[in-house]
């Protein structure tokens, strides 16, 4: 099946099968950001931005991504947004394992973009969704808080100024 998508930037026609999981799509495009893991959407390992939105692509099969645009960690980590996050990240002191990275990107980003400053509910809540025991619970939310702060003084906001 011929599925027209954007890649990393790059429009293409995939030729695939349409039930094929984008995962393995991605992997065959030597996209290793894109992690093998449980292959039930469970552990966030294999997390992309579908259009925008994070998305475990072990579940998604390549059919239904006809006409959309597909960003993984390696085009993502050349965004000021990356850079805002990995900032915040380096000073709470994170060490990440390289297999979680994606999913805490991205669901970072998606926080990010989607609330001026978090809450300290929608951290614990996104700190629970992350299955991977490579980052303490408490570190995570600081690296959070962290990028936080650095997007702002990026975007040149004022400290404790809401929109």
């Amino acid at each position: 099946m011929k599925i027209p998508i954007t890649i990393n930037g790059e429009k293409m026609i995939l030729d695939e099968a349409p039930d094929e999981k984008l995962l393995f799509v991605l992997r065959k495009r030597k996209l290793i950001s894109v992690k093998i893991g449980c292959e039930e959407g469970k552990c966030g390992f294999c997390t992309v931005l579908l259009n925008d939105k994070p998305v475990s692509s072990c579940l998604i099969p390549v059919g239904i991504v006809k006409d959309c645009t597909i960003e993984t960690l390696e085009y993502f980590s050349k965004s000021p947004e990356y850079k805002d996050i990995e900032a915040g990240f380096s000073k709470a002191g994170m060490n990440l394992c390289g297999y979680c990275n994606s999913f805490k990107f991205f669901s970072v980003y998606r926080l990010l973009k989607d609330n001026y400053r978090p809450s300290k509910e929608q951290l614990l809540e996104l700190a629970a969704e992350d299955k991977c025991s490579c980052t303490e619970q408490g570190v995570f939310m600081n690296g959070i808080l962290y990028a936080t702060a650095k997007r702002h003084e990026r975007e040149g906001r004022k400290k404790n100024v809401k929109d």
